[in-house]
């Protein structure tokens, strides 16, 4: 008896150093993991379909899929990604050399209007800028060195891709095997992870890309400068939950004010209320309402707070975290309150 007890502490022991060296040898392809196993499941549904088509090949499906996710996934988004990066070291460069006009303007603007609603009101727009352009140039560099390694990275979530999508299932079943839950619940958390991460990449990212594609394209024909870079900005502040498109529409209805004519002002504003009803209103409320079935205002929490703790990641780490989290309700109630 003393043997088994000392067997079984020294068994634990091992494994949590074991299970904490682990982590950290893979910790550093943490993202590319999460982004391989996001792909995998988002084509999932396509790779059953292929396989069948190529007469159980899955090594074949996988790979045609890798070369798919490459030319009309990742390759744009890297292309795209260099330009906006470009944009933005154009746009600090030539901000940092002539930003005197156009900051008294703008700072003229803002307290003007601010001051209708609150007298004495007074913000310093060029210290502001200054401490923001300070901040780009040390890090900029450091942003572009890295051009490299995002390459290397790139190659390795394709690769993680092509494994995961081939030997998938036999991973998850190895690992379905150490639950201690019944069969029919562990089926029902792993649908429930599955729903979330279809839900919120749909709902977030494709959307976001969408949002991004639609507004890049009305800057760049209404003559906002930077087109790229700004829609690539107001993307990200549509897709946050409880922003929406209207706090990314609104800068740049407010630049065209300033600097456009009357029939720009008027088509942003008409391109701003129909994405707002199309994207914010149909697309975004259907993939996200799909995927969790709780109030919106914990996904909002979910996504917020998955960010600020996981970085980007946190848009998808997030709602797994919650989804999870209420599929262990779902058992407590099974198992402890006997609540079918």
């Amino acid at each position: 008896m003393e043997s088994k007890k000392l067997e079984l502490i020294v068994f634990s022991g091992l494994f949590v150093v074991l299970s904490v060296l682990t982590f950290f040898v893979f910790q550093p392809f943490l993202r590319v993991i999460v982004l391989a196993a996001v792909l995998s499941v988002l084509v999932h549904p396509l790779y059953v379909k292929m396989v069948a088509m190529f007469r159980g090949h899955r090594s074949v499906a996988a790979a045609l899929l890798v070369i798919m996710a490459f030319v009309f996934l990742i390759a744009p988004v890297l292309f795209f990604g260099l330009q906006i990066l470009g944009q933005a070291q154009n746009f600090f460069y030539w901000t940092h050399a002539d930003q005197g006009q156009y900051i008294q303007l703008a700072q003229q603007s803002i307290d003007v209007f601010i001051q209708h609603f609150v007298p004495g009101f007074s913000f310093n727009l060029a210290d502001s800028i200054s401490r923001l352009l300070a901040f780009v140039s040390s890090n900029l560099g450091g942003l572009i060195s890295q051009t490299t390694f995002i390459f290397f990275e790139t190659f390795f979530v394709l690769v993680t891709f092509f494994f995961f999508l081939r030997d998938g299932e036999k991973m998850l079943d190895s690992v379905v095997s150490l639950s201690p839950f019944e069969k029919a619940q562990n089926k029902e958390m792993i649908s429930s992870v599955n729903r979330t991460i279809t839900s919120v990449v749909r709902g977030t990212i494709f959307v976001g890309l969408i949002r991004f594609g639609l507004l890049a394209a009305a800057f760049y024909l209404l003559g906002i400068p930077n087109a790229l870079l700004w829609g690539s900005i107001a993307g990200i502040i549509g897709a946050i939950p409880g922003l929406g498109t209207p706090f990314a529409v609104i800068p740049a209805f407010a630049y065209l004010l300033l600097y456009g004519n009357i029939f720009s002002v008027i088509g942003m504003g008409l391109f701003g209320v129909l994405l707002f009803f199309f994207v914010d209103n149909m697309l975004a409320i259907y993939f996200l309402g799909k995927g969790l079935d709780v109030p919106a205002l914990f996904i909002l929490f979910a996504i917020l707070g998955g960010v600020i703790f996981w970085g980007p990641l946190g848009l998808i780490f997030g709602p797994i975290v919650l989804s999870l989290f209420i599929s262990m309700i779902d058992i407590y109630k099974i198992l402890v309150l006997n609540k079918q």
